[in-house]
């Protein structure tokens, strides 16, 4: 009778364990976390199609249905000095993913998360950052890993210059007859597309004068250019800076007013204006 008391209680222990050692069969972890692709820091608001990056995350040791909770320090946002981007997350079915659901499923032990800032997002260039929480559960829901990842993003500074209702970089205005003192309001606009402060450069050939085609050393007829309301001369180089206002366009408007000349010779007078915008980084 002892011997037999004894075995039940030996046997009875065998099997109390028998679930922990099964739960413990489940080492898996959590791998490299790698970029496959990513175009954010090219990304401008015109662009025709959402900057996207996709980030891989490796499972080693076996799956055993583990799955990953994915959580952001600032809510899929990413932050710089001036502003915050909000970007999207999907899964690779191609489904948005919330912070409140953030659950990605491993496939052939990975998983591939879709980032996308969408189409006509305002995004200035500077410095971007988040930070990924990566915990890893096995299908009864036990942590089994946790990882941080930072996502850094540079977006390039850009800008572009171009002249509204033409299809070139260069057009011909002609004035028609010159009067002293008159104003010329047919020249043409500038549109500026930018994600930064800007540097508008003008300078113009004969130095702020319309210059006889035949006589230029003799004959010229000095003016004045309204540069989007400020009249200026252009005996030198001009440059003006535009301040980035959250949009990502404005728009420039030119005016050009003779001053008095009197006995300069019939013909043609013309000059020639070019238009230069960098931007700035900082």
């Amino acid at each position: 009778m002892l011997i037999n008391k004894i075995w039940l209680i030996l046997n009875g222990i065998f099997l109390l364990t028998l679930p922990e050692y099964v739960i413990a069969q489940c080492d898996a972890r959590i791998g490299e976390v790698r970029h496959i692709y990513d175009d954010f820091e090219s990304y401008y608001s015109s662009q025709p199609n959402p900057a996207r990056k996709k980030i891989r995350i490796d499972l080693v040791n076996g799956d055993c249905g583990a799955y990953i909770i994915l959580n952001t320090s600032n809510q899929f946002q990413l932050r710089g000095q001036f502003q915050s981007i909000k970007y999207q997350v999907k899964s690779e079915s191609g489904n948005l993913v919330y912070p409140s659901s953030s659950r990605f499923d491993f496939v052939d032990l990975s998983a591939d998360i879709n980032l996308f800032i969408p189409v006509g997002t305002i995004a200035r260039a500077g410095i971007y950052t988040d930070n990924f929480f990566i915990k890893l559960f096995d299908k009864n829901d036990n942590l089994l890993d946790e990882k941080n990842f930072e996502i850094q993003e540079n977006i390039t500074p850009r800008a572009s210059i171009s002249i509204l209702g033409y299809n070139s970089h260069s057009s011909q205005v002609y004035l028609g007859e010159l009067v002293p003192g008159k104003e010329y309001n047919m020249l043409p606009s500038f549109k500026i597309i930018t994600n930064t402060d800007v540097k508008l450069n003008v300078f113009s050939e004969n130095r702020g004068e319309l210059r006889h085609s035949v006589y230029k050393n003799k004959y010229s007829i000095s003016y004045l250019l309204d540069l989007d309301g400020e009249w200026i001369k252009l005996k030198q180089n001009y440059s003006r800076f535009f301040s980035y206002n959250s949009k990502n366009d404005f728009f420039i408007t030119l005016k050009m007013r003779l001053e008095y000349f009197k006995n300069q010779a019939a013909g043609e007078y013309s000059d020639i204006l070019r238009f230069q915008i960098s931007p700035l980084n900082y």
